[in-house]
This record gives structure tokens, C-alpha cells and sequence, in this order.
């Protein structure tokens, strides 16, 4: 391997597996050099301008990182694969097609798939894992104007709730700004609101069967019992102290666990907290019982 080719390859290793024209200049190789390279197949094309070598596969992170290289700065990382990107749950980074939206400003020419937007706000892009990605609470609104499934986006707006990139007045806010201008999706978003503010898909089924029911809602992830000095949080808590948590685990796996649990209890009580908890064969199977024990225990 010549100095160059060195110095190239250490330059890649360096960009995420990545080399682009500046490398080459930098690294010494004439243009006629170059080509030849390309044509052995030793440096294989991934965007345009951006390339990896023949050694390296090309994985969903590999097409991210070289697409953003290839458009620039105003380009974001959007749709399902920004989904994917941001690690919200439904969303597979190795069944998702990567697609960049830019500013229509930006007057963009390429052979990349992106999407043009008129409404570019600075807010509605952040830069995760050294990439611009659009921000959750634009990625959501997007999501729904482009046809995602409900179960899809209900996961995108559970996931990032409970990673705390986004937040139920945050959505709503911007849900309703969007919709005073005609914007796609709104419909299905407001609806989907409806009975978000949980973190997971067993607290959204709580939360709708809770408002089927017509009891009061509940506030949703509540902070402010205070456990051994912690704040700690809870799952819901209804008008008049009422708490209930609602539980995937099928059971207590060490003694820790069933003290930590006890402890939490107590502290509840201590704070004048009437506890309830539900299993998700309860929420799942038997929202009757579940209804039932509510409204009774309500005051």
C-alpha cells in the first residue's frame, strides 16, 4: 500500500468508514488516480462525492453518514429511518429506506431521495449521533403527513415521550399550529393524542379504556412522591390522589426487586396515596375488573 493509499485509509477510519473527494486531495491522489480506484472497485460509491472501501459493508449507519456527507448541512435525516435513527420503538434500521428532507430554499439537485419542505423551522432539526436529524416532535407530524401507519406513529409518540425528546404539550402545541394550516395527518394525530402521555403501549390501552369508560383522566407519568430522598414517579394518578401503575412484568424476579416494590408502596401510603396496580393480562383481558376497581376506588 503506498503513503497515499495509507493515508487515505486512515482518513476513512476516521469518517465512519468514509472518504470524500477532500480526503482524496489530502491524502495526495491525482484525479486520474482516483478514478482508477474506483474502477478496480477498491473505493466502492455510496453517495454522490462520498465513498467506502471495498473492505467495508454497507450498513444502514454506513448510507446515513454518507448521505448527510453528500447534502450538506441543510439536509436532515427524516421519516422512518430519522425514526429509526432516534432509536423510537416499530422502527427497524435495517428494514428502513434512508430519505434526507431539505429546505426547498435550498434549491437541491441531486440523485439522493429527499423530500422539500416550505416550512423549515430552526427548531425542527437537531443533531444526534454526529448527524442532523429532524427534531421528534417535527419527525411525528411528518410521519402522519406522509402516510405512516397509526401504529407506527402511536409508537413514535409513546417512544419519544417516555425517551424525553418530545412531550404531550409540546404535540399539542405544535399539532395545533400545524392544523390551523391545513397541514396532512392532523386528523389521525389528534386522534392518536387522545389518549397519549403514557410510556408504553400497555399505558395507552389503560389510558383509552379509562376514557371509553368515562371516568376522569388521570395525569400520566407524575413525579413528586418522594422515595429514600428520590423523586419518584408514577404511572397515573386521578383527581383526588388516587395511583395506578400499570405493570408489563409477569412477575418479581429476585427478593431486591419485591423490596423495592414493598418500599415504593409504603412510601405511596406514607404520602396519603390510595395504590392501585394492574397486570397486562388486566388491562389486556379484563377491562372490566380494571374499570370496576378504578370507579371504586375513586373518591
Amino acid at each position: 500500500m503506498s503513503g497515499s493509499d495509507q493515508h487515505l485509509f486512515e482518513r476513512a477510519l476516521y469518517g465512519h468508514g468514509l472518504v470524500g473527494l477532500d480526503d482524496v486531495q489530502v491524502a495526495g491522489l491525482t484525479p486520474r488516480q482516483w478514478q482508477h480506484r474506483v474502477r478496480s472497485g477498491e473505493w466502492v460509491s455510496v453517495a454522490p462525492g462520498v465513498w467506502r472501501h471495498a473492505t467495508s459493508r454497507e450498513t444502514f449507519e454506513l448510507r446515513v453518514r454518507a448521505f448527510s456527507r453528500s447534502l450538506g448541512p441543510e439536509a436532515a435525516l427524516s421519516g422512518a429511518a430519522a425514526a429509526a435513527w432516534w432509536g423510537l420503538d416499530g422502527f427497524d434500521p435495517n428494514m428502513e429506506d434512508v430519505v434526507f428532507t431539505v429546505p426547498r430554499s435550498a434549491r437541491w439537485r441531486g440523485s439522493l431521495p429527499v423530500r422539500t419542505t416550505d416550512d423549515w423551522r430552526p427548531t425542527d432539526s437537531q443533531r444526534h449521533l454526529g448527524i442532523r436529524v429532524l427534531a421528534v416532535t417535527r419527525l411525528i407530524l411528518d410521519l402522519a403527513e406522509i402516510g405512516e401507519s397509526a401504529r407506527r406513529i402511536e409508537s413514535a409518540i409513546d417512544s419519544g415521550i417516555r425517551l424525553r425528546l418530545t412531550s404531550v404539550a409540546t404535540l399539542r402545541t405544535r399539532i395545533g399550529d400545524d392544523g390551523s394550516r391545513g397541514r396532512r395527518g392532523i386528523r389521525l394525530l389528534r386522534e392518536l393524542m387522545l389518549d397519549s402521555g403514557g410510556e408504553s403501549a400497555l399505558e395507552r390501552r389503560f389510558l383509552r379504556i379509562v376514557r371509553a369508560a368515562g371516568l376522569p383522566r388521570p395525569r400520566p407519568q407524575v413525579a413528586g412522591v418522594r422515595e429514600s430522598g428520590r423523586a419518584m414517579r408514577v404511572d397515573f394518578e386521578f383527581p383526588g390522589g388516587l395511583v395506578v401503575e400499570v405493570s408489563g412484568r409477569l412477575g418479581h424476579t429476585s427478593d431486591r426487586d419485591r423490596q423495592r416494590e414493598v418500599r415504593r408502596r409504603n412510601a405511596l401510603r406514607a404520602h396519603g396515596s390510595t395504590y392501585l396496580e394492574f397486570t397486562t393480562a388486566d388491562v389486556v383481558e379484563d377491562p372490566a375488573y380494571v374499570i370496576a376497581t378504578v370507579r371504586a376506588s375513586l373518591p
